[in-house]
């Protein structure tokens, strides 16, 4: 499929062989904790911190259009790995990091906004929700003129994002001549089982209460921000934990010219894919989509973007195609216009999705699950339901679907055809499993 380009970011906008040279001495720098330690998570110095290799043509083990991101590995003297520790190195360029709102209380050269952002939501949650938010570990290494960049720690997430999820399902595995799920869609795609479904949405709305009461707007919730680290065994044991993760773009409601938008530039517009109405832009993100007078942010702009997390679930897609339009040409449209979600009231396309469009043709997802989704992507915020409201809402109605999942020990009870059917195909990324050799 064909799908909109994100922005350049200012790293996406250095010479190549520039970048190879940074990603180059990245890759190499010798490991260390940095000064800047908030969590106080405990990092042994007992054995040799080895960066991950490469793939052929990979500059790291994960790029964006802000920087590359590598992953460290403690091995002891047998080189088993004993822990894991992700960094970040972001290039945000001159304007970003000279700009006093991108550091917390406008220090420059500071402490960088996105890690006061995600421990901030961590810090207003009771430890079990917060597990569901990728807290900042850490942060170090802020260089000014010429380098433009800093550099943020943390867990390592083994069982990658939400599209690393939904892509899984969508590979055909089944064998020829074998038995299909009952639940495949008949094209070799399993949909998800609406008890992680569950999970999934309860997580999200745990760390959108976080966001609620830090007064935090979180402006890029997309599938590639939700990562997944190793199961809880004492809840949904058999599906890894869900992360909102990336809080680059995170503004505090409360400071001037959030809310009504005025202070919102170019760079903290999310993925285009999954913006809300009021934070969708048109004319290459310059112009506002809805321009209404009146039109504010608010902590329901997260529970939008939970909404469409949750539909793509459904859907089994990365992305909805009614999405996809903005800055495209006709011609690659994967649906007409009136069917688009378009949030101009002059437009020809919707401003809302119907119910049966939030679901894939062939599921079977619940009434409850389908309506709490309908509700959360109201075109009008006001619609919307507050994050604690939501939170009740779904764990009042999820009882019933996941009866059974939710406790189930992986290991200690019998695997048998009630579990083995609401299993997802994602496998953890066992290279760096800790206790395996390097």
């Amino acid at each position: 499929m064909t799908t909109g380009q994100p922005a350049k970011g200012y790293w996406a906008a250095i010479p190549e062989r520039i970048q190879e040279l940074i990603a180059a001495s990245f890759h190499n720098l010798p490991f260390a904790v940095p000064t800047n330690w908030p969590i106080g998570r405990s990092i042994s110095t007992n054995g040799r911190w080895v960066p991950a290799p490469l793939g052929p043509g990979k500059r790291g083990f994960g790029e964006g259009s802000e920087g590359l991101v590598n992953l460290w590995c403690l091995l002891d003297e047998n080189n088993v790995v004993g822990d894991r520790i992700i960094i970040k190195q972001i290039h945000v360029g001159a304007t970003r990091y000279n700009d006093p709102s991108n550091w917390t209380d406008g220090t420059v050269g500071g402490e960088p906004r996105e890690c006061a952002m995600a421990n901030a939501v961590c810090g207003a949650l009771p430890e079990s929700h917060a597990e569901h938010v990728l807290e900042c570990l850490g942060w170090g290494d802020c260089r000014g003129e010429p380098r433009w960049r800093y550099r943020l720690y943390f867990e390592y997430c083994n069982y990658g994002d939400l599209t690393t999820i939904v892509e899984a399902q969508r590979r055909d595995t089944v064998a020829p001549g074998s038995k299909r799920k009952a639940d495949d869609d008949g094209d070799g795609d399993v949909l998800l089982p609406e008890p992680f479904i569950w999970y999934l949405l309860e997580s999200l709305a745990k760390a959108t209460v976080g966001l609620d009461k830090a007064d935090i707007l979180h402006g890029d919730m997309q599938m590639r921000n939700v990562f997944f680290g190793s199961p809880d065994p004492k809840r949904f044991g058999i599906y890894p934990t869900p992360k909102v993760a990336d809080f680059g773009s995170s503004r505090r409601l409360a400071d001037p010219g959030v809310r009504n938008r005025s202070d919102l530039v170019r760079r903290d517009a999310c993925c285009a894919l999954f913006a809300p109405p009021e934070l969708s832009k048109i004319n290459d993100g310059m112009d506002w989509e809805v321009s209404e007078p009146g039109t504010t942010l608010s902590n329901k702009t997260n529970v939008w973007q939970i909404g469409m997390l949750i539909a793509c679930c459904m859907r089994l897609c990365t992305y909805l195609p009614e999405m996809n339009w903005r800055g495209m040409r006709r011609a690659d449209w994967e649906v007409a216009e009136k069917e688009q979600l378009r949030f101009r009231t002059t437009s020809r396309g919707k401003h809302e999705l119907e119910r049966d469009k939030l679901v894939h043709e062939n599921s079977k997802y619940s009434e409850e699950l389908v309506e709490i989704i309908f509700d959360c992507l109201k075109f009008n915020p006001v619609e919307r339901p507050k994050a604690e409201e939501l939170l009740r809402r779904i764990q009042e109605c999820m009882q019933g679907p996941v009866a059974g999942v939710l406790d189930y020990l992986p290991g200690k009870d019998r695997v048998d055809d009630d579990i083995q059917r609401h299993k997802l195909r994602t496998i953890s990324d066992g290279k760096y499993r800790i206790g395996k050799t390097f």
